[in-house]
């Protein structure tokens, strides 16, 4: 699987995909983050199991972290992550598997580094 490959779309099924992995896995942690698209960054979801990454809209197959991270220009700091007790709770409250926290996550996709001052202004042009 060629991980460069990032998708330039956001995907809501990513979410959705993390059920799956959270409700198999004891140990999964969810996470809901920023991706760095060819000329956007997208907001994704997956799941970490230790030093891997199980993305289920890429592979059924975990991923080294450092890899995944790498090819999708992901970082910590780009993330929110999730116990399966909090990501279970929220799905409940929520009525939807995310991304929760729409101050962090104001958009499905962004022009410019969503960490950037400003950045949600010009998601919204």
């Amino acid at each position: 699987m060629d991980l460069t490959e990032t998708k330039t779309e956001h995907k809501p099924k990513s979410f959705e995909a993390t059920l799956e992995v959270a409700a198999e896995n004891a140990d999964a942690v969810v996470v809901h983050g920023w991706i760095c698209g060819r000329t956007r960054w997208v907001l994704h979801a997956w799941c970490e199991i230790g030093d891997h990454v199980v993305d289920l809209t890429e592979t059924r197959s975990p991923v080294p972290k450092a890899d995944y991270y790498e090819a999708k220009g992901a970082a910590e700091t780009r993330t929110i992550k999730y116990s399966r007790l909090e990501f279970f709770t929220l799905v409940a409250e929520h009525g939807h598997f995310g991304p929760f926290d729409k101050e962090f996550f104001f958009a499905e996709t962004a022009s410019r580094d969503p960490l950037k001052k400003n950045a949600w202004k010009e998601a919204l042009n």
